[in-house]
This record gives structure tokens, C-alpha cells and sequence, in this order.
């Protein structure tokens, strides 16, 4: 029973330390919102131009 205390002990520690070192604010990982919006608004005005052309040919 004492080693598994322990194990727990030093994994409560272990964690500790990585919220100590943690930043507040994490950065978000891929592409930003704007960026995003900028490309689905590209992609469908795109669309629509090759949707309209093929309905005029």
C-alpha cells in the first residue's frame, strides 16, 4: 500500500509543477478564425462563379 501512496504523491507533484509552469493564456494551434472566414468566403464566391458560368454555357 505504501508504494502506491508514494507513485500517487509524486505523480500529484509531477503534475504541479506542469500547471506552475503553464502559461495563462494558451495559444489556439491552427489557422485563426479570420483567416478562415476570409477562405470559406473565397471558396464559396468561387463556387458560385463556376456554378453561374455553367448555367450560362
Amino acid at each position: 500500500m505504501e508504494g502506491i501512496t508514494d507513485a500517487m504523491r509524486q505523480y500529484e507533484r509531477s503534475t504541479e509543477e506542469i500547471m506552475k509552469n503553464k502559461p495563462k493564456r494558451g495559444r489556439a494551434y491552427g489557422i485563426k478564425r479570420p483567416e478562415a472566414v476570409n477562405i470559406v468566403g473565397a471558396l464559396a464566391g468561387l463556387f458560385l462563379i463556376f456554378v453561374l458560368a455553367s448555367e450560362f454555357m
